[in-house]
């Protein structure tokens, strides 16, 4: 935030990012009421909610896998390893970025208003289930992330590979019910990329399958501990600076 022009500049680039998908998509539902049930406002709701999802994800973490790879192949990740702190925790959540906090607010703020306008009432309980759901979407997104940033210690020099993961990532800005009877169940149960937007968005306009909550909250923290232990096995062919 030192660098104003910077900060701005970051700010409205990434909003008008996320400002682009939701015109696009409203040009789109002027030729048809609605896709495979998903009306306009639904649709606006859950892309609010895909990008509200991934600027919280550039801001605490993508901002550190940036780094990722420098970390390990210079061994700066011995300043890490050395702290009484999990390393895994120091190389995730070192550093935060405000590039994109207005654009988080402002995805806040139109699916606040897509959800009264709309869809209100909506009870309390699928208000907290949503929540419930949305921060599992955030866990299970940086855990799948995390994972495939592990090949470096292996790879040695891979550059962008923090990058992998993220046309996966880019499938939730739609409905994963629209995209097929293979895709479908695979990004619900076995990649639950579903929780990221979908499900979140499912459970505010009342078309939430109850149970699919309790398995977005195990999937979110199996694969958290499953980040946790690849890690511990990645380091173990860790050579340092010193090796």
């Amino acid at each position: 935030m030192e660098f104003r022009t910077h900060f701005w500049l970051s700010n409205l680039i990434s909003f008008s990012w996320a400002g682009v998908f939701l015109l696009t998509y409203i040009f789109i539902f002027r030729q048809t009421g609605a896709v495979n049930g998903w009306t306009i406002e639904q649709i606006l709701l859950l892309t609010s909610l895909y990008f509200l999802s991934d600027r919280i994800f550039d801001s605490c973490f993508e901002v550190n896998f940036e780094e990722f790879v420098e970390l390990v192949n210079t061994g700066r990740l011995d300043l890490f390893l050395t702290k009484p702190v999990s390393s895994q925790f120091m190389v995730s959540l070192r550093r935060f970025s405000f590039s994109f906090f207005f654009s988080s607010i402002a995805m806040a703020v139109i699916a606040v208003y897509l959800v009264k306008h709309n869809f209100w009432p909506v009870s309390m309980i699928n208000l907290l289930l949503s929540l419930i759901i949305f921060l599992s979407g955030v866990v299970i997104v940086y855990a799948l992330w995390f994972i495939t940033l592990l090949p470096v210690f292996w790879w040695g020099r891979a550059d962008n590979i923090q990058h992998l993961f993220r046309p996966f990532h880019q499938l939730t800005r739609i409905p994963i019910d629209i995209t097929g009877k293979v895709l479908r169940p695979l990004f619900t149960f076995v990649i639950p990329l579903a929780f990221v937007a979908t499900i979140p968005a499912q459970a505010l306009i009342g078309k939430l399958s109850p149970w699919l909550v309790v398995y977005g909250v195990g999937a979110a923290a199996f694969l958290l501990w499953l980040s946790h232990r690849l890690w511990n096995f990645a380091l173990r062919h860790y050579t340092s600076a010193s090796s």
